[in-house]
């Protein structure tokens, strides 16, 4: 705020009268006597602020670099640490034989035929091919537990325990695959769908004649399997692991009913989870065609 008039002013607008004590000579000696040799707060005998002091400064400094010495110094014990553990790595690689595992490759068909007698087989008897009641035929897979030990496991499971035995082959896609797996009874199909497997690595190629099992994504395979009746390499990155191949009477493959085409909803073929949930009653009425296997048996 601005000082108001009045505090200048007296009575009507006349000058206040203001007694001045004179001031002695010796009285300024004094005063100045006292600004001399008064130590300031805010100035010292060289004319800068009190608070620029040039040994705090210094220490400062020192603190600060110190503080760069420590860092460098830790910095250059981590780096040491990672070259040790570095160093180690490097000496179990070498130690171990010089690289890492290869990955796997795939396999041969006729890659160990000193063993085939000592693999096991399984007879297909298949009945309705072409659709006709009454034309058989009949197809021998053999299992290959090198290629893929779960899957070839799980199968020798479903056939001991005859679950393929009227199974039909209910998606036939020519020049693709031919699929079955589903139970007449949905008990049965709904235990063993509470038995999902690990997936096997694809050890093999999807080449014509090999069966893998179907699958509805990662560690999913349950039941139904499938026949390559064409080279299907593409399904190899899909993570489609063979584990068997057809090593006689691949051309019954080929006589599999096809004419309902692709399962629904794509296509007018039977539709899966109403097999699952229904069985032979729904595949009897809407797709009597449908080829299916009188006889799953182990064969010597």
């Amino acid at each position: 705020m601005m000082p108001s008039s009045d505090e200048h002013d007296s009575g009507a607008g006349g000058v206040a009268d203001v007694e001045l004590a004179p001031m002695g000579l010796d009285e300024k000696e004094d005063d100045s006597e006292s600004i001399g040799s008064e130590e300031s707060e805010f100035s010292n005998d060289e004319g800068r602020p009190n608070e620029y002091k040039p040994g705090a400064v210094r220490t400062m400094d020192q603190d600060y670099v110190r503080s760069i010495e420590q860092q460098r110094r830790r910095s250059a014990f981590c780096m040491a640490l990672i070259m040790l553990a570095l160093g180690v790595a490097i000496l179990k690689f070498f130690l171990s034989g010089g690289g890492p595992s290869p990955p796997p490759t795939l396999t041969s068909f006729d890659d160990d035929g000193a063993a085939n007698d000592a693999r096991q087989r399984v007879k297909f008897t298949v009945n309705n091919l072409n659709g006709k009641e009454g034309h058989t035929g009949s197809f021998t897979v053999e299992l290959r537990e090198d290629w893929a030990p779960i899957g070839a496991e799980r199968f020798k499971q479903l056939v001991e325990t005859n679950f393929y035995d009227k199974c039909r082959v209910f998606r036939v896609l020519p020049k693709f695959v031919s699929q079955w797996g589903i139970a007449e009874d949905p008990r049965v199909q709904a235990e063993w769908n509470s038995q999902p497997l690990q997936d096997d690595p694809v050890l093999m190629s999807n080449k014509k004649g090999t069966l893998s099992f179907a699958t509805a994504g990662a560690n999913t395979r349950t039941t139904q399997v499938f026949i390559n009746t064409v080279d299907n390499k593409r399904l190899d990155k899909m993570g489609f692991a063979p584990f068997g191949n057809v090593v006689e009477g691949i051309d019954i493959a080929d006589m599999f009913y096809s004419g309902y085409g692709e399962g629904a909803p794509e296509g007018n073929g039977p539709s899966q989870s109403k097999m699952e949930d229904r069985g032979a009653a729904y595949v009897d009425k809407k797709f009597p065609k449908l080829s299916y296997f009188e006889n799953v048996e182990f064969v010597d």
